[in-house]
């Protein structure tokens, strides 16, 4: 059996994850959203920051085993921002999912400001995250 090598990097998946995000933006900003939409939204949100938490994980083991520690100490506390973003917004949660957009979303768009959009219309990427979510909370 051949080696399969993944040629995607954690930086790449970032970025990648950033983008999702950031094409949120105008879903977000909605005023006509009904509980459902905001709970897909606010989970695919949560599920994005697991995935980034993994990436800088992937990113700063090989720098640790190399004895970077400084490197990776300013990598860890550049990005800390995801996990406070991330724990913070499962705090909010009620037993019916989310009645409002919590405040960390503001916070979240201060660290998109910087990425684009993808152009292309990408549909409904977020629906049935908030199902996906409550199946990998309950696995935890």
């Amino acid at each position: 059996m051949s080696h399969i090598v993944n040629s995607e990097t954690p930086g790449k998946r970032r970025t990648s994850i950033l983008k999702l995000l950031a094409n949120l933006q105008p879903e977000i900003d909605s005023q006509n959203i009904s509980q459902e939409i905001r709970n897909d939204v606010i989970a695919f949100v949560i599920l994005s920051l697991t995935e980034l938490e993994k990436t800088i994980h992937e990113t700063i083991v090989p720098w640790e085993k190399r004895g970077y520690w400084t490197k990776a100490e300013q990598f860890t506390a550049e990005w800390n921002w995801v996990s406070s973003i991330k724990s913070r917004m499962l705090n909010t949660e009620t037993s019916k999912g989310w009645t409002d957009w919590p405040e960390e979303i503001i916070r979240l768009k201060e660290h998109l400001i910087n990425i684009k959009p993808t152009r292309k219309k990408m549909g409904s990427f977020w629906m049935g995250s908030y199902k996906r979510y409550k199946h990998q909370a309950i696995k935890k």
